[in-house]
């Protein structure tokens, strides 16, 4: 039998056994080694057989614990990597997703739309945009992308997309293959991954540097030599990775660019979470923008459903760019990128900016107190917080005890880049909870259910 018929065989009997509940949710699935004894495989076909399980939602592995099953509901779940408050839950808090709006928002848009509505050019509005966006508000971003970097941002480089999972559509539509491998940190962000898997383009897990601040360039200067050129394109998070946290310092930044030009890499800068960090290294983008593509999205510092972001891509790129805007979604909509362009130019985005730092640093605050003693860690700037799971306890049965409690919380293992085990932990994101003392009260309890089932184990 064909290795590749084999591996399916394996798959789908592996998939039947626990959707008939014969290999229960929990259940430590043997070895690699032992598992390719017991049936004459290669152990490198077990592993692709129990990284399909995982990226179907059937499996997770687990560092140092080895691979265990999953329930089909539990499994759908962390593969989107959320868990919605139980069905009926009160007071149900949302601690998976980062969606931070400040109270004032809502009267500030208010009188946005009033004012465009009475003075604003209407036919524009309902007309298509060009595919790079309306030159007015390529520049109003490329001014304010140019003073937050120090460095001239050309509009020409710019295009309006609609939101920042919709930029890292646009950059794979333009710059990735079918079966051609990305490099990717071994925790990456679930939407660059869902994306990925559309298009069947395998992810590759780059080593991280010590002391877990992003990619190790020495060690992706050898993954390049290993694939003999095939690896072209790499996704990194530099300034505050998520789940991570972590911001990678200048001098790996260069070093990763020296990297990337001797083996002629295209780097994809993906800068979500960067605003909340003050005195951030320059982008990868100024060390070498003729070879990196920035995501810059409004959803943080602004608000999730404006769905505007920034992608600056290398002049060269160009065309790709304006041909995947235009096969996915023709234009970013020309109101929300006006609203966008209004909050960029008059000061309103640099004082929400100012108010969410604030709001990250103070709910961090709270967090380290609510689950102290616990070995949470996180940047003490960043709207989330990594929370480790003791040995004896399974993130699975965490999660699930808070979901019943009406509180969604994310697995790290939802970060996790194919084919590797994730740190048993979850992330706690701090942006969505409508006040601090909200927060703090589904905190307090995250640390009674992880102490509980510590105990019990």
């Amino acid at each position: 039998m064909a290795a590749h018929a084999r591996y399916l065989e394996h798959v789908e009997r592996l998939t039947a056994a626990i959707a008939a509940g014969e290999l229960a949710s929990g259940a430590r699935l043997p070895p690699q080694r032992e598992y390719a004894d017991a049936h004459g495989l290669a152990t490198s076909t077990v592993t692709r057989v129990y990284a399909e399980l995982a990226r179907r939602g059937l499996a997770v592995g687990e560092v140092g614990r080895g691979t265990f099953v999953r329930s089909p509901a539990v499994g759908a779940a962390a593969a989107f990597a959320q868990w919605a408050p139980a069905p009926g839950a009160v007071g149900g808090v949302d601690l998976a997703f980062n969606y931070p709006v400040l109270p004032e928002q809502t009267d500030v848009f208010r009188q946005a739309l009033r004012e465009t509505a009475a003075g604003g050019d209407l036919n524009a509005l309902l007309a298509h945009a060009p595919h790079d966006g309306h030159p007015a508000d390529r520049r109003a971003a490329a001014q304010w992308l140019s003073r937050r970097d120090g460095a001239a941002v050309s509009p020409e480089a710019l295009v309006v997309c609609a939101g920042g999972q919709h930029a890292l559509d646009v950059v794979q539509l333009a710059l990735c293959r079918a079966g051609e491998p990305v490099g990717v940190e071994a925790l990456t962000y679930p939407g660059w991954k869902a994306l990925a898997a559309l298009r069947d383009i395998p992810l590759v897990a780059l080593g991280m540097a010590p002391g877990g601040s992003g990619i190790d360039p020495s060690a992706l200067d050898r993954l390049c030599r290993t694939h003999a050129g095939r690896l072209r394109v790499v996704y990194t998070m530099p300034t505050l990775h998520n789940p991570l946290g972590d911001v990678m310092p200048l001098e790996q930044r260069q070093a990763l660019v020296a990297v990337a030009r001797r083996h002629d890499l295209l780097l994809v800068e993906d800068s979500a979470y960067g605003f909340l960090v003050a005195d951030a290294p320059p982008p990868l983008r100024t060390l070498a923008p003729e070879r990196t593509f920035e995501v810059c999205s409004l959803s943080k510092p602004a608000a999730p459903g404006l769905r505007i972001a920034y992608l600056i891509a290398p002049p060269d790129f160009a065309p790709r760019v304006h041909a995947a805007m235009r096969a996915s979604v023709w234009s970013a909509a020309p109101l929300m990128a006006q609203l966008a362009s209004r909050w960029l130019g008059d000061g309103t985005l640099d004082g929400w900016i100012a108010r969410k730092r604030e709001m990250a640093a103070r709910r961090q605050a709270i967090a380290r107190v609510c689950l102290d003693g616990l070995g949470s860690t996180g940047y003490a700037g960043a709207f989330h917080r990594l929370l480790p799971v003791p040995a004896h306890v399974r993130c699975d049965d965490v999660v699930a005890a808070l979901h019943a409690r009406g509180i969604a919380i994310t697995p790290v293992d939802a970060f996790a880049a194919p084919g590797q085990a994730a740190p048993a932990a979850l992330r706690i994101a701090f942006g969505s909870p409508a006040s601090d003392a909200a927060l703090e009260a589904a905190l307090r309890q995250v640390a009674e259910v992880m102490r509980s089932l510590a105990q019990a184990r």
